[in-house]
């Protein structure tokens, strides 16, 4: 388990056009919160927080949280929501969850696929990643970083599903019947079946017109016996 230290500032102004003023000085708006404590609005370096992140797995990495010169009062947090621009990607708030060493908490674990199933390499299966995250209760000194599953013997048709795994030191929340990982057959592809063009329907208007010709000409017998 990684644990990391972030540092940052109290802050007594809110709002949105703060929020903004802050992210054009180079800040990052947070709160930090915990049960039974009250909500503390923070400022954070966003390229201090931008390293740090790409340094953890955000969602599982305990951190530890120094707000200025209060060294004595540094907190164990873990990160709980981050929301960031749906069009650039910046990062624009933070949720720090302060948290209990000696307590249960409950958080999902993101599932990692090692190797290549016999399935795939001697049948040309599929590998469905249905599950990504697994949900856990453990201390927070015991949260794993992620969860590693060996997939190098599943066969076409095979799958690991939740209650196939075991964490230590943690609990698994997820149900169990769910399948995380399944191998499928390969797609086939088949090829169009050409479609032959219909046959002009014969044209039966020559017929027509014969029958046509005959009646008339019946017609003109009459009227010429009718006249003699």
């Amino acid at each position: 388990m990684l644990d990391v230290v972030l540092k940052a500032e109290k802050r007594s102004e809110t709002g949105k056009g703060f929020a903004k003023s802050m992210r054009r000085n180079g800040k990052t708006h947070a709160v930090l919160y915990g049960r039974g404590e009250e909500t503390v609005p923070l400022a954070i370096d966003s390229q201090h927080l931008t390293t740090l992140l790409h340094s953890i797995h955000g969602d599982t990495a305990l951190i530890t949280l120094q707000l200025g010169s209060e060294k004595s009062k540094d907190r164990k947090v873990i990160f709980k929501e981050m929301q960031r621009d749906p069009v650039r990607g910046d990062l624009l708030h933070v949720d720090l969850h302060h948290i209990s060493l000696t307590e249960n908490i409950q958080l999902e674990i993101p599932v990692t696929l090692i190797g290549t199933p016999i399935g795939v390499r001697e049948k040309g299966g599929i590998v469905q990643h249905i599950l990504h995250k697994i949900e856990v209760e453990c201390l927070p000194t015991n949260i794993p970083e992620h969860i590693e599953l060996n997939i190098e013997n599943l066969d076409v048709g095979d799958s690991i599903h939740v209650e196939n795994i075991t964490v230590e030191k943690a609990r698994v929340l997820t149900e169990a019947q769910r399948a995380v990982v399944t191998v499928v057959p390969p797609t086939v592809i088949k090829e169009a079946v050409p479609v032959e063009e219909e046959k002009e329907e014969e044209v039966e208007e020559p017929e027509v017109i014969e029958k046509g010709e005959a009646k008339e000409e019946k017609e003109k017998e009459k009227e010429e016996e009718g006249s003699s």
